[in-house]
C-alpha cells in the first residue's frame, strides 16, 4: 500500500465531501416511488436499488482476502484431451435454477472524533431469483430459445444501514405485495452455445406485471430492464472462450469494470483457468477465475473518471475472485459464481507523528453474482 501525506484537515474535508456524495446518492435513489430508493441495476451488481417494508437481517457481511499481484496458471500438458466447454440444448429440456446478486456501498470513519453530522452506513440490495429454464427450439446455428418462467423472488434493500425494503414471495405477509404478480410470469432469450445472450424475447409479461405507480414498480423495472437481463444470464467463463475448448491448465481471459459513482472505476482482466475434471457422478468441469488490474482498460477509465476527492489520498486493496462448475456430459452449468471486493482507506497523517490516534475514513463496496442448478 502506498500512503499520501496531506495536511491533517484533509481527512475531515473528505469525510465532509463523502457525507454529502452518500446523502445526495440516497436522495436521487428516492426520486422514485414514495418511500423508496433507487432498484438494483443488474446482475453485474453495478448498481443498488433499495425499498421499504418488515425489517430484516441486514446484507451478510463477508471478509475478503487481498488478491495477488500476478496470476501465474499452470501450464496445460499438450497430452491431455481438448475439453468441449459448450452448453448442449435439446427440445424441451428443462433445468431450475437460482441466481443470487448483491450490491453494497460502505462508509466508516474510523476513530475517536467524527465530523458534525457524518453518520456511518451501509447502502446495497440482495436479490435472489428462482427461475425455470425450458429449451423452446434450437436453431439451425445451434443457438436455443429459452423460457424462463420465475418461481420465486426475493429482495432486501437498505439505505444507511436501515432496511428500506423487504420482500419474499415464499412469506405469507407478503402475498398482497405488488411483486407477487411476478410469480409465473415468462419470458424468453435466445443463447449460443458459449452462453452469450444474443438477444430478449418477450419481455412484456414481465414488464408490465407490476402496476406503475405503485411501490415495488421501480424494484421490477430495473430487475427486468435489457442489461440487467442479460447479466442475469450470461455465463462469461464460456463467453470468453474462443472455440469452446480447453486444456486442463489452459486460460483465457475477458474484460470487466466496475463503475462506483463518485468512489471511481476500476477494470479488471478476468483469468479463467480451467483446474481439473473430476469424473465422479459424471464428468465435470471445474473453472477458476482471478482477476487483475487490466493495464488495457486504465487509460479509458482515467478519461471516464469522474470528478471526487483529490487523487493520491487511498490505500487500496481489492479480491475480484470466482468458479464455475460445468457438467460436460450433460452441457449445462452446476454453478458459476463472482465476488469482487475493494476497499480504500484515507489516514489522517498526523498519525504519522504520533500526535493521536489514528483518525481514518474506510470506504467499501462489494459485488456478488451467483448461479445455482437447483434441479
Amino acid at each position: 500500500m502506498v500512503r499520501t501525506v496531506r495536511p491533517a484537515g484533509i481527512v475531515v474535508g473528505v469525510a465532509i465531501y463523502l457525507l454529502l456524495m452518500i446523502c445526495g446518492c440516497q436522495k436521487e435513489r428516492a426520486s422514485g416511488p414514495a418511500a423508496q430508493a433507487e432498484p438494483p441495476a443488474h446482475t453485474t451488481m453495478d448498481a443498488e436499488p433499495q425499498a421499504s417494508a418488515p425489517v430484516a437481517s441486514p446484507l451478510p457481511q463477508t471478509t475478503p482476502e487481498t488478491p495477488e499481484a500476478q496470476i501465474v496458471p499452470p501450464e496445460p500438458n499438450e497430452a491431455d484431451p481438448t475439453i468441449r466447454l459448450v452448453l448442449k440444448f435439446s427440445p424441451g429440456q428443462a433445468a431450475t435454477y437460482k441466481v443470487t446478486v448483491e450490491a453494497e456501498k460502505s462508509v466508516e470513519w474510523m476513530g475517536a472524533v467524527k465530523p458534525a453530522g457524518y453518520a456511518d452506513g451501509r447502502s446495497g440490495n440482495r436479490v435472489e431469483i428462482t427461475f425455470e429454464q425450458q429449451v423452446r427450439e434450437v436453431r439451425a446455428n445451434g443457438n436455443a430459445v429459452l423460457g424462463i418462467t420465475i418461481r420465486a423472488l426475493k429482495y432486501l434493500g437498505q439505505t444507511r444501514s436501515e432496511v428500506v425494503f423487504d420482500f419474499d414471495s415464499g412469506r405469507a405477509e407478503d402475498r398482497d405485495n405488488p411483486l407477487m404478480s411476478l410469480m409465473g410470469k415468462s419470458y424468453g432469450l435466445e443463447m449460443s452455445p458459449g452462453g452469450e445472450v444474443v438477444a430478449l424475447l418477450d419481455m412484456e409479461s414481465v414488464r408490465q406485471a407490476v402496476k406503475v405507480g405503485s411501490p415495488a414498480y421501480s424494484v421490477a423495472s430495473k430487475l427486468f430492464s435489457t442489461e440487467v437481463v442479460r447479466d442475469r444470464h450470461e455465463v462469461p467463463p464460456l463467453s470468453a472462450l474462443k472455440g469452446g475448448q480447453a486444456r486442463p491448465g489452459q486460460s483465457w481471459s475477458d474484460l470487466k469494470s466496475f463503475s462506483f459513482g463518485d468512489m471511481g472505476l476500476k477494470g479488471y482482466e478476468r483469468v479463467y483457468t480451467l483446474k481439473q475434471i473430476r469424473p465422479e457422478d459424471g464428468r465435470s468441469a471445474f473453472v477458476e477465475m482471478k482477476a487483475i488490474p487490466s493495464a488495457a482498460m486504465a487509460q479509458e477509465l482515467h478519461r471516464r473518471r469522474p470528478a471526487g476527492p483529490p487523487s493520491g489520498l487511498f490505500d487500496n486493496t481489492e479480491s475480484y475472485e470466482g468458479r464455475l462448475e460445468f457438467d460436460l456430459d450433460g452441457g449445462w452449468i452446476c454453478e458459476c459464481d463472482e465476488q469482487m471486493w475493494t476497499e480504500w482507506i484515507i489516514v489522517d497523517p498526523t498519525a504519522e507523528q504520533g500526535a493521536a490516534p489514528p483518525r481514518a475514513l474506510k470506504m467499501g463496496a462489494r459485488r456478488l453474482y451467483r448461479l445455482e442448478l437447483v434441479r
